[in-house]
């Protein structure tokens, strides 16, 4: 998935990327500087890395001393083989499928919580401290409208419920492929109640909307364009996509309700050469005023509570982690899904198998 610059440039990001390692008391003070190595840190790039550079990576070596390789894009099969063949090049990796797997401890190390100042970890949400991941940054999947179909004086869905409800609001509609949790919600399944999925449950629900789906889609700028073109009335989204077509004035609109959190990870390789200052770059990373930094800069949410003390407060009503919209949401279960099934098989493959076969008949 993509991420996006907040084109909103607010004016204490200055300041915020200018704080001093002072008010970061992040791990052991005998940790020495690194001065015989480089920390290999490996993310996605373009407008990502821009921001992830600026906030966080050169704050890092300023204060750090350690010297710090950025490399993307991230990638698993690529850690996989690394420690496959004990040549493990790189330290901290921005991704969340090897911590979840039943062979996560053959792959990654055990996160180091001692390196973690006290107010870090108190303020961490319980969904980004796993025991072989810590918590990067949340993007939701939201409900988004077309303006032009559903202006905000006119009536429009609340709830995957009344998505479903295509009577009450008519009007061609798009979802993700191999969506299942928004069938499970619409079919009234609380949203707390959603683990283990029902699949059978799932489908049933999915059959009713099938009929109104013009397209399921599977890259993330295609509800944007379906939505801006009235091919669909509403879809769901990314909730960063929609936030910047909205700064540029295309008339699309979405609302947090329901909406579907995913929260990204970073790990640390199994066997790598600098594993302290690894967790000392992931302690630095979840630190209130790093993510603050960061998630000034993009549309997306920072898993440290708080971050919000240090984030524009115009910035922040935009961000899924806010705390007057992060109730309102339910947190993806990626642990469940990298799970194996009575069938041997992970929850994933189950669902991906069952859906290519839904969807061809």
């Amino acid at each position: 998935m993509r991420r996006y610059i907040n084109s909103s440039r607010p004016t204490r990001r200055q300041a915020l990327i200018g704080l001093s390692g002072a008010a970061l008391v992040l791990g052991a003070p005998s940790i020495l500087r690194a001065q015989e190595s480089t920390l290999v840190v490996v993310s996605g790039g373009g407008s990502y890395e821009e921001a992830f550079r600026k906030a966080v990576v050169d704050p890092f070596q300023s204060e750090t001393g350690i010297k710090v390789t950025y490399v993307s894009p991230a990638d698993a099969a690529k850690l996989k083989a690394q420690v496959d063949s004990s040549n493990v090049q790189w330290d901290v990796v921005e991704i969340s499928g090897p911590a979840f797997r039943s062979d996560a401890d053959k792959y990654v190390e055990e996160i180091d919580y001692g390196a973690f100042d006290k107010e870090t970890l108190d303020n961490l949400v319980p969904e980004a401290k796993t025991k072989y991941a810590v918590g990067s940054y949340v993007f939701s999947t939201v409900m988004a409208f077309s303006t032009a179909d559903y202006p905000a004086d006119k009536p429009r869905p609340r709830s995957w419920t009344e998505f479903w409800d295509v009577s009450a609001f008519p009007g061609p509609r798009s979802l993700r492929e191999r969506t299942v949790e928004f069938a499970l919600l619409a079919a009234g399944v609380p949203k707390d109640k959603l683990y283990p999925i029902d699949f059978d449950q799932a489908f049933a629900s999915l059959d009713r909307i099938k009929p109104h789906i013009t397209k399921f889609w599977s890259v993330g700028a295609e509800p944007g364009q379906l939505l801006s073109d009235r091919q669909v009335a509403m879809s769901s989204a990314w909730n960063g996509r929609m936030q910047i077509l909205k700064e540029q004035g295309a008339g699309v609109d979405y609302l947090w309700n329901e909406g579907m959190l995913s929260p990204l990870h970073w790990v640390v390789p199994k066997g790598t050469k600098n594993r302290a200052a690894a967790m000392r770059f992931v302690a630095y990373q979840a630190s209130a005023q790093a993510q603050a930094r960061l998630n000034n800069l993009i549309f997306y949410g920072p898993l440290n509570r708080a971050a919000f003390n240090y984030i524009e407060p115009s910035v922040a009503a935009k961000l899924p982690t806010a705390p007057e919209n992060i109730d309102k949401q339910f947190f993806y279960d990626p642990a469940y899904w990298e799970a194996q099934s009575s069938s041997g098989k992970t929850n994933t493959e189950v669902l991906v198998e069952r859906w290519t076969q839904w969807v061809a008949s």
